[in-house]
């Protein structure tokens, strides 16, 4: 296990959450007119079946010129309980049409973190033995946070990506009352009222960037049993906010 914290100790509630996604503000160069979605987030299992990731992010982009494109994109993963393996696959639309796809497995033996691509090619990329997954990273972070610490960093490989992973910083403020106002979601929100969260930014570099600029920046509200509110998506050029709107708790087998 490459993780600073105790392994899976945060306890993580399966859920199914709901963000509408609008646009913040942009650069002249990104020559956007507006942007508007949706994401949907979905996280379920337990360190005996492994973790299952499922998120879809659709956004309706508009330009200077009046043109319009709809942007599609699908992940799911999953990832062994013990956090030695990884399965992923990515798809990436264009206006209804599959611009690209990526999947994959990782395996973790012998001090070693191996990616073995089956698209869009065979290929296999070399991880540091410390990296991390999704599920894991997730808890590392909480983790930290409740025992108070403020700063994480971890080598993360999510799979959206082709030969790629992310070194993460990971800044955590102070607990305190959620700013979201609970009453107003749809579903289970109201049930977050009794958890602890923290305001959490993270930042997303490349491998050996020597310039310490982040390739893309996420700050968002962290729930103590894993839902996230409240979310900032930062890639430079364009800023978008994604606002909670709908969380349903689902049912999972226990070990």
């Amino acid at each position: 296990m490459g993780s600073a914290y105790p392994a899976f100790a945060a306890e993580l509630v399966a859920h199914r959450a709901v963000y509408e996604l609008e646009l913040s503000r942009s650069q002249s160069s990104a020559d956007l007119a507006g942007l508007r979605g949706r994401m949907v987030l979905e996280w379920a299992g337990s360190s005996c079946e492994g973790y299952t990731l499922t998120q879809r992010l659709v956004t309706e982009i508009s330009d200077s010129d009046g043109g319009r494109m709809v942007r599609d994109l699908r992940m799911s993963s999953w990832e062994s309980g013990d956090g030695d393996e990884f399965v992923f696959e990515m798809k990436r639309y264009v206006n209804n049409v599959l611009d690209e796809t990526i999947s994959g497995s990782v395996e973790r033996s012998d001090g070693t973190a191996i990616v073995h691509y089956t698209s869009p090619a065979d290929g296999e990329l070399a991880l540091p033995s410390s990296v991390v997954f999704p599920s894991e990273f997730v808890r590392d972070v909480i983790d930290a946070a409740e025992s108070g610490k403020t700063l994480v960093t971890a080598e993360v490989f999510e799979g959206a990506e082709t030969d790629k992973y992310f070194q993460v910083s990971v800044f955590t403020g102070r607990s305190s009352v959620a700013e979201t106002d609970l009453a107003k979601l749809s579903g289970d929100g109201k049930l977050l009222a009794g958890e602890a969260s923290w305001p959490v930014q993270v930042s997303y570099f490349l491998p050996n960037d020597l310039q310490g600029v982040p390739d893309y920046q996420v700050s968002y509200r962290l729930f103590s049993n894993g839902v996230s509110s409240n979310m900032k998506l930062d890639y430079g050029d364009v800023v978008i906010d994604g606002r909670l709107t709908e969380l349903t708790y689902l049912s999972s087998d226990p070990c």
